[in-house]
C-alpha cells in the first residue's frame, strides 16, 4: 500500500488568499477553506465566494457571454450585498456607464471609445486556454489536483492509473480547476508530460519507501515464459474467451462449445477462485501480438473423495502444436512448487486426449490412477497424472 503524501499550503476559495502554513490532503482540497474563513457566518463566506467568483468573470479577456450573465444576475439579485453591488460597478467600468468624475471634462473622448470597444455581443465564446498558458497560481493549483488524485488513487487501488482511470482522473481535475477559476483548460504536449512526470515521481518515492507500484495490466501478470505471459483473467476478456471456448473442438473435455453464458460464469468462477484460494484458470497472452490464445492454471478439486490440486489448459486451435501448452503448463507447475509450495499437482485426462497425455509425460508426471467425471448427467472416464515436488 502507498503512504499517502501530504501537502501543504493552499489557496482558500473564500478569500482567495494563500495560506502557507494550513496543511491540507485528499482530493477535495479545491474547496479549501482557510482556518480565518471558517469562523465567518455562512452568509458572508457565500457572499465572498461571489465576490471571487465576479472578480474572475470581469478581468477575463475577452469576457465570455456566461460571464456578462453571471455579473447582471448578480447584480441584480443580490444588490444589496456586496457582491452585488461589486458586479453592478464591473457591468459599469465594462460598458462605461459610470458617471464621470467631477474633475473630469464633461467632453472627453472616454465613453465613445468604450462604446466601441464594448466586447458584450451576446455571442462571445467560453474562455478557453492551454495549460502551459496558465497563470502561475493556476497552474500550481492544477498540479496539485493531478497529484492528490493519482496519490488517492493508488493507495485505494495499489496499481498505477492508465487507460480510462487515468482520463478520468485529467477529466476529473480540469472539471475542478474549471468550477474553480471558471476557465477551461486545454491539456496539451506540456500537461502530458507532466502527468508522466507526477507518476514516475511518486512510484520512485513509493519504491525508495519499499513500496513496488505497477500499473493495472502489470498488476494482472502472475507468471512469464520467454513467449507467453500469464495473467488473471478479467469480466473484459469475455469476448476473446467466448471466440475460444465457443469451439467445440477446443473444448473437446467437455464435448460441447460454450455459450455466452457459459462463459460468464466461468470467468466469475475464477474470480471467485482468485479471491478463495489465491490461484486458478488463466489468461494464457502471446507477447509477440499481444492476444489472448488460451488459459492455463491450477484449481482445486477432489478426486475419488481426496482433496487434490489440478493443473489445465486450454489452448486456441489455431495455436495448437507450437509448444505453447507446454510451456504454460510448464510455468505453472513451477508456481505451484514455488511460490504456492504445494507438494503434489495433478492432471485428470479423457483416455482418448493422446496430446494432453503426451505434454503430461513431457513434464514429468506419471500415471497413477483413474476417476470418473459427471458431467450434464454423463459420465466420463479420466485418467490421473500426477507430480511430486523433489523438496
Amino acid at each position: 500500500m502507498a503512504k499517502k503524501k501530504k501537502q501543504q499550503g493552499h489557496y482558500c476559495r473564500i478569500c482567495g488568499e494563500y495560506k502557507t502554513n494550513e496543511k491540507f490532503s485528499g482530493r477535495g482540497h479545491a474547496r479549501h477553506i482557510c482556518k480565518e474563513c471558517q469562523s465567518l457566518p455562512e452568509e458572508v463566506k457565500a457572499d465572498m465566494v461571489r465576490c471571487n467568483e465576479v472578480e474572475r468573470a470581469a478581468f477575463k479577456y475577452p469576457m465570455s457571454r456566461q460571464d456578462w450573465e453571471l455579473l447582471e444576475r448578480y447584480a441584480k439579485k443580490y444588490k444589496d450585498k456586496e457582491s452585488g453591488r461589486f458586479a453592478q460597478d464591473m457591468l459599469d467600468m465594462k460598458r462605461c456607464n459610470h458617471a464621470p468624475d467631477e474633475d473630469m471634462e464633461e467632453e472627453a473622448p472616454f465613453e465613445e471609445t468604450c462604446e466601441e470597444e464594448a466586447p458584450f455581443e451576446g455571442t462571445c465564446e467560453e474562455e478557453t486556454v492551454p495549460f502551459t498558458e496558465l497563470e502561475d497560481d493556476i497552474r500550481y493549483q492544477l498540479e496539485e489536483l493531478l497529484a492528490d488524485n493519482i496519490n488517492e488513487f493508488v493507495i485505494h487501488k495499489d496499481y498505477i492509473p492508465e487507460g480510462k482511470e487515468l482520463k478520468d482522473i485529467n477529466e476529473w481535475v480540469m472539471k475542478e480547476t474549471r468550477n474553480t477559476f471558471f476557465i477551461k483548460v486545454i491539456p496539451d504536449a506540456a500537461y502530458d508530460i507532466l502527468v508522466e512526470e507526477t507518476i514516475n515521481r511518486f512510484v520512485k518515492e513509493w519504491e525508495e519507501d519499499g513500496f513496488e507500484i505497477k500499473t493495472f495490466s502489470a498488476s494482472l501478470v502472475v507468471m512469464e515464459t520467454e513467449r507467453l505471459l500469464i495473467r488473471r483473467i478479467t469480466r473484459k476478456d469475455m469476448d476473446a474467451l467466448l471466440a475460444i471456448m465457443g469451439k467445440p473442438e477446443v473444448m473437446y473435455a467437455w464435448e460441447h462449445g460454450f455459450t455466452k453464458n457459459d462463459v460468464r460464469k466461468w470467468i466469475n468462477r475464477q474470480l471467485t477462485r482468485y479471491r478463495k484460494d489465491g490461484f486458478g484458470y488463466f489468461a494464457v497472452i502471446l507477447k509477440e501480438s499481444g492476444n489472448l490464445i488460451g488459459q492455463a492454471g491450477l484449481m482445486k478439486s477432489t478426486i475419488n473423495g481426496n482433496e487434490a490440486v489440478e493443473l489445465g489448459y486450454i489452448l486456441d486451435n489455431a495455436y495448437w502444436h507450437k509448444g505453447y501448452g507446454t510451456e504454460a503448463a510448464r510455468v505453472c507447475l513451477e508456481y505451484a512448487f514455488g511460490e504456492l509450495e504445494l507438494k503434489i499437482v495433478c492432471c485428470s485426462i479423457r483416455p482418448e486426449n493422446v496430446a494432453s497425455i503426451r505434454v503430461a509425460e513431457r513434464l514429468g508426471m506419471t500415471l497413477c490412477g483413474n476417476h470418473t467425471v459427471i458431467y450434464n448427467e454423463k459420465e466420463m472416464p479420466h485418467l490421473i497424472y500426477e507430480l511430486k515436488t523433489e523438496n
